[in-house]
């Protein structure tokens, strides 16, 4: 009996204990654990983890396979290229690529030098790290005697003039209050509100840490994107272009011993590997570990594409010299590659064939293809009288009328005294305000506005200093512009609420909070689902039905939580949340998020919040490529016009809406990025936000 119950016991702790053991994983991927135990317990690397996030959460995001279509032509021409200058003693494709780079430093208020507010002498160390790297320089440890090995001809500088034209360092320090920033504070909050044009410039982010289920990661690039693909383009991913690293593998203490370094990624390669992501390179084994990575085919498309580095089935760990994981396949493994993952003083070499890769994506792809025309390397001009204009971050919640704040800034060399500074939303008629005091040269100061009332949705807010000490501003280009949502409201007391979780509900919570940030109701966590008989977790937990009844005139926020940095769809089960009201209007719904969450939204009694004719208009295709349709329930719905912004503010057209015919707009002439679309009808209005590819 007794042995019955300890084997019962212990059968009972195993399957909790099966349960348990998730896979880590970053950005919602599985990353190998083995591959994490070789290389000290860290991610190397999680470029591959997060293409596989963008084209689960872009659509028009490209495959894989679809890239390496569109880029293979294009390496031939360069490779065609190459070999008529080898065949006359040169490497040289008669081009020398110089990309524009900004260092966002993003640290928590330390002085310079201290933690993550790392030195302009540790960035300048990893700028050096980049060009012995890829110019192959001789006597440098980025020169390599290899046969195979290439000067890639791409070489990289600190920019000296801001997107505005002002003059630069190149190093963008960053104030956050994060320790350990996540996948989605990362893509949804740093990223877009820090990013500098990255038509013109290689953004690059030094963070304090990165963590995830499968613990600290070293780095990441965002991969190119082609042209040309119907539909495609990679247009919806430019807020977030760029790479980011953790600030202890930033740099090379070789160069500049006084920095924050952690070995053995201590020599700069870890910038140097993501940068080669950055311009279209893949893994050396080409993340295949399987036997099939061992057989060479026309375009090694088994591994990296590249057929001049030998065959290599996983990637390393340390500096093994000697090591094999091909040895029916000639060479052995390339672990001085770049692309690898051993040790930074292991690294030096890009091969010819990664060259052509490079230099094909340089010369062809969106977004790489303009850096090498950017004045981003020619210093900014220097102005007397400019006044700049800086926008932090809005919560607006659900208030319709809000005060906004602005910072100030002297961008010029004489003493500011007194400035006119103008704003408006979505381009309409502007307000004045009057600053007066004293502001050095670089000095800032805050400044309240006046209140401006608004409607809900996605507006843009756009602020201009007009004159400065009683004379035009010299400087236009550094003015600002701010998207803002103000949450949309609803006419009920009663929120219907439904919740599956993924298998592993004992991650997920959440939190239904008011506007004084009061907790009204929360859930979690939740069972596992079930398991078949081997403890493998097959089936989901229960799903999850309430109903919440919430007091009138406030606004409420839903946040979702997910311990695994994974969201709760759909590496580990198609789980889901809805809030509904009463009549099944959708106030929220989701799944696939990273850490966590929010939907604000607001609660109001009838003839508090009006009805608006314009809610029912929604807009498709979105993203448009030719043609943009404005749709309507019926005809006695047609909103009497609208007028669309471009992301600056400015108003790009407007029409009189007098037919259904008029509901369909020709954006073949627009630009690609984000526009804004402001419909009119009964004195009401309504914006909506769309994209053009």
């Amino acid at each position: 009996m007794k042995k019955t119950t300890l084997l019962l016991i212990i059968t009972l702790c195993f399957t909790a204990f099966s349960y348990g053991q998730k896979k880590p994983t970053v950005f919602g991927k599985e990353v190998s654990k083995t591959q994490i135990e070789d290389n000290g317990g860290v991610i190397r690397c999680a470029s591959t983890e997060y293409e596989h996030y963008l084209q689960q959460n872009h659509k028009t995001r490209q495959t894989n396979e679809e890239f390496e279509a569109w880029l293979a032509p294009k390496v031939a021409t360069v490779k065609r290229q190459q070999s008529a200058k080898i065949g006359n003693s040169t490497q040289s494709t008669n081009a020398v690529y110089t990309i524009p780079v900004v260092v966002h430093v993003v640290h928590t208020g330390t002085a310079v030098g201290v933690g993550a507010n790392i030195s302009d002498a540790q960035v300048l160390s990893q700028i050096q790290v980049l060009n012995e790297d890829f110019r192959r320089m001789a006597n440098t440890p980025g020169f390599n005697s290899n046969p195979v090995g290439a000067d890639t001809e791409i070489q990289f500088c600190l920019a000296q003039r801001t997107p505005n034209g002002s003059l630069s360092t190149g190093i963008n320090r960053v104030v956050r209050p994060q320790t350990n920033w996540t996948d989605n504070e990362i893509e949804t909050s740093l990223k877009p509100s820090t990013i500098w044009d990255p038509t013109k410039y290689l953004n690059l982010w030094v963070v304090i840490e990165m963590s995830s289920p499968g613990g600290e990661t070293l780095g990441y690039a965002q991969f190119p994107t082609g042209s040309g693909l119907p539909g495609l383009g990679g247009t919806s991913t430019a807020n977030t272009d760029g790479v980011i690293i953790g600030y202890r593998y930033f740099g090379s203490s070789a160069i500049y011993p006084a920095g924050s370094y952690s070995p053995p990624y201590d020599r700069g390669r870890t910038t140097t590997h993501e940068v080669g992501h950055y311009l279209g390179l893949r893994h050396i084994n080409g993340d295949n570990t399987s036997t099939a990575s061992c057989t060479v085919n026309a375009n090694d498309s088994t591994n990296d594409y590249c057929l001049d580095t030998p065959s290599q089935r996983t990637l390393t760990g340390g500096c093994p010299i000697g090591k094999d994981t091909c040895p029916s396949s000639p060479g052995l493994d390339m672990i001085e590659n770049y692309m690898d993952y051993s040790n930074d003083t292991c690294l030096n070499i890009f091969t010819l064939d990664q060259k052509a890769r490079m230099v094909a994506v340089m010369q062809n792809s969106p977004r790489r293809a303009s850096l090498s025309t950017s004045n981003g390397c020619t210093p900014g001009q220097i102005f007397g009288l400019d006044g700049s204009i800086e926008i932090g971050t809005w919560n607006l919640g659900c208030s319709k009328t809000f005060t906004p704040t602005v910072i100030l800034k002297n961008s010029g060399t004489t003493t500011m005294t007194s400035a006119v500074i103008s704003y408006n939303i979505d381009g309409g008629t502007a307000t004045t305000t009057n600053w007066s005091g004293s502001l050095a040269t670089n000095a800032t100061t805050s400044v309240t506005l006046s209140p401006l009332t608004t409607t809900a949705g996605t507006h843009i807010f756009n602020a201009n200093v007009n004159t400065v000490n009683g004379a035009p501003d010299q400087n236009s280009e550094n003015n600002g512009a701010k998207s803002f949502t103000i949450a949309e409201s609803y006419t009920t007391t009663t929120v219907n609420f439904t919740l599956q979780p993924d298998y592993y509900g004992p991650e997920t919570n959440w939190t239904v909070t008011n506007s004084a940030g009061a907790t009204l109701f929360s859930g979690g966590p939740y069972s596992f689902g079930t398991a078949n008989s081997q403890n493998q977790i097959t089936g989901l937990p229960p799903l999850v039905n309430e109903t919440w009844t919430l007091p009138i005139n406030d606004c409420y926020t839903f946040t979702i939580n997910d311990s695994g940095a994974d969201g709760i769809c759909c590496s580990y089960g198609n789980g889901s949340y809805t809030l509904k009201t009463p009549t099944n209007t959708v106030i929220a719904t989701g799944g696939t998020f990273a850490s966590s969450e929010s939907k604000s939204f607001g609660i109001y009694a009838l003839g508090v919040n009006e009805f608006n004719p314009l809610d029912a208009v929604y807009l498709y295709p979105n993203p448009a490529n030719s043609v943009l349709n404005i749709a309507v329930t019926n005809n006695m719905e047609l909103p009497e016009s609208y007028t669309i912004y471009n992301s600056l503010g400015q108003e790009i057209q407007t029409v009189k809406i007098t037919s259904e015919a008029n509901l369909s707009v020709n954006t073949s002439s627009y630009s690609n990025g984000v526009y804004l679309i402001k419909l009119f009808k009964d004195n009401g209005s309504k914006t909506l936000r769309f994209i053009k590819n």
